[in-house]
């Protein structure tokens, strides 16, 4: 139910700051539902920007004529960075193998690359390790062509009222969050 997720997104809006950004994710084609459609939608009840897992899945956003700000929330392999650039797309950087491939194309271009840093702080899939953040950051800021807006986390056991580990997810995120701050 497309209105659904409009009036969904509008509830969880709702309850943040007027200043929070809120991102939906529409990977797995809008989760089988049709990605176009439930960005539209998602959009439609004030999402921001529109999250997915794949360039593939970036690249037909823009392709339909999608224009909000897409991210992608894995990192992807160096050859795709001059895709990223042509289409505007946000990057996850969380190695210094994708941020210099990245500042690359972005030079090459003669365009600025936007990224966020994705730090893994326990779901041990995707991201640089927490206590390493503050380096990648720096690394990263300081290659010409790149803009780091922001970083992440992806939280294992979120859904999981009192879990411990989610409560130890939290504590190194808040800790290279602040490191990267210093």
């Amino acid at each position: 139910d497309l209105g659904a997720i409009a009036r969904n997104v509008s509830a969880l809006k709702a309850l943040t700051p007027a200043s929070t950004r809120f991102m939906a994710v529409v990977k797995a084609d809008g989760y089988g539902h049709g990605a176009v459609r439930v960005a539209e939608a998602a959009l439609s009840g004030g999402a921001d920007r529109l999250g997915v897992a794949t360039l593939e899945e970036a690249i037909a956003l823009r392709e339909a004529g999608v224009t909000t700000p897409v991210q992608i929330l894995a990192e992807i392999p160096a050859e795709g960075a001059p895709l990223v650039v042509r289409h505007g797309i946000i990057a996850t950087v969380a190695s210094v193998e994708a941020a210099v491939a990245l500042s690359r194309a972005a030079m090459l271009a003669q365009a600025q690359a936007v990224c966020h840093l994705k730090i893994d702080t326990g779901m041990n899939r995707i991201g640089v390790r927490a206590e390493d953040a503050a380096a990648l950051a720096r690394r990263v800021s300081d290659l010409p062509g790149l803009l780091l807006e922001g970083a992440f986390t992806h939280f294992a056991t979120a859904d999981t009222p009192g879990d411990w580990e989610f409560d130890r997810q939290v504590g190194r995120l808040d800790s290279a969050i602040e490191a990267m701050r210093t």
